[in-house]
């Protein structure tokens, strides 16, 4: 084969973009973003399918935007699908653990609500969890970090049981030199001094609390107190010095989204200190057609408010998951060594799952059973038509698995490609 006569083609995963007089074209499974000037546009718009070993050949091939004309850009995405979702040499792995299903609070999105119990995980179970985690490291020698995410209910009900675990973990990864990252998803509420002492001992690194607005706001959507709101606030504050911090704002509105920040950001100085992310909202009792223009919406609302956050505050205050990225999989917890762990000691695929007995795919006595529930997880995109043709598929791979396990609907695909685009760009250090 005379590799001069090699053909080339335009990748499939190009998205172009006109801002003012410049034209921005985006490879979403390299993630280059270039800005093309009036010569650039015309080589692109008028591409030979050779290497005519110009400038602009070799600076959009090595940047994704042109691929060899033989390559099955879909193929190699779904080959290297199945290889995240199977593949024993990993070098991390996650588990999300739940230490009950208790709360001090009742949030009307919370998808626990509907199977919120009083059951706590039992000291020998937390053992048999924290053996069950051990276990699958010893099994798996490529893995040099651990990703642990408390979970609940509110974890912080039940430190006595995250002490049990996280000691036991935290002596096996220093001792096997294992990074441990490990993430606490907590109301705030009960985040005082002593506790984040606790948990600091037991090398919990990063905390991510909820906000549903100011004050009335929060008092509202959570069945709090005033009191509450500001002993979550004061807890934020002192942690936020010790632990990697992120705030995740549940807020429909961008006025109070835009307050909060304000609130948080100056007038508490934790720009530097802490992350914010505007998080969509599910009413999982919502129709789909309501879900949808829910979503809609919600893309709008983001817009407004990382405007305001960006041309203020700077992108130092964004949560950088945020940002588009290359994903190998729709959800790293579909993968076949993630794993979210019941305050019974039951496994799940998924923490939408959290309390439904017909979706449990194992324990941690017995390890996994290779059941329906968890092989209705693999459903690749392939599967998904409307997908195969899609620039944006890299930064989306067909979106939840659980949301269409469950047949939830309600995403907008246009109103998803709008947000993309637009983070892209900030993450590039522009607004658009």
């Amino acid at each position: 084969m005379n590799l001069s006569q090699t053909r080339y083609t335009l990748s499939k995963f190009n998205v172009f973009h006109q801002n003012g007089d410049v034209q921005y074209i985006w490879n979403t499974y390299s993630g280059a973003l270039l800005g093309l000037d009036k010569d650039a546009r015309k080589y692109v718009s008028e591409f030979s399918g050779l290497d005519d070993g110009s400038v602009y050949f070799n600076t959009l091939k090595d940047n994704g935007f042109i691929v060899i004309e033989q390559l099955d850009e879909f193929g190699r995405i779904c080959f290297q699908e199945k290889r995240a979702l199977f593949t024993r040499s990993v070098e991390e792995i996650q588990f999300v653990i739940t230490l009950g299903m208790g709360c001090n609070y009742k949030c009307w999105y919370c998808f626990e609500n509907e199977n919120r119990s009083s059951v706590k995980m039992a000291p020998e179970t937390a053992i048999a969890s924290a053996d069950y985690i051990i276990k699958q490291l010893k099994n798996n020698p490529t893995v040099k970090t651990l990703r642990v995410s408390w979970f609940g209910g509110e974890p912080l009900l039940y430190t006595d049981i995250i002490e049990v675990i996280g000691s036991k973990l935290f002596e096996y990864v220093n001792d096997n030199n294992i990074k441990f990252d490990t993430m606490l998803t907590t109301n705030g509420r009960f985040l005082d001094a002593d506790t984040l002492g606790k948990m600091l001992k037991i090398g919990i690194n990063k905390a991510q609390i909820t906000l549903d607005g100011m004050r009335e706001s929060y008092i509202k959507n959570k069945g709090a107190s005033s009191e509450d709101f500001d002993c979550v606030i004061d807890n934020l504050c002192n942690a936020a010095e010790k632990v990697e911090f992120t705030v995740r704002l549940n807020i429909s509105d961008a006025n109070e989204a835009i307050a909060i920040s304000d609130y948080l950001l100056a007038e508490h100085n934790l720009k530097g200190k802490i992350k914010l992310i505007l998080a969509f909202v599910r009413d999982y009792s919502m129709s789909p057609d309501k879900s949808k223009q829910s979503f809609i919406d919600y893309v709008d609302t983001h817009s407004q408010w990382i405007d305001y956050v960006y041309k203020k505050y700077g992108a130092s205050s964004l949560h950088i998951a945020g940002f588009p990225r290359r994903m190998n999989t729709a959800c790293g917890f579909i993968c076949s060594d993630n794993i979210s762990i019941g305050a019974k000691g039951e496994l799940y695929k998924c923490d939408l799952s959290l309390g439904n007995d017909l979706m449990t795919v194992g324990d941690v006595w017995n390890g996994r059973f290779y059941n329906e529930a968890e092989f209705a997880h693999y459903v690749t995109i392939e599967h998904k038509s409307e997908c195969l043709q899609c620039a944006y598929l890299p930064v989306c791979m067909g979106g939840c698995v659980m949301h269409r396990i469950k047949k939830y609907g309600g995403f907008d695909c246009d109103a998803l490609k709008r947000w993309r685009l637009k983070q892209k760009f900030l993450q590039g250090g522009m607004l658009i």
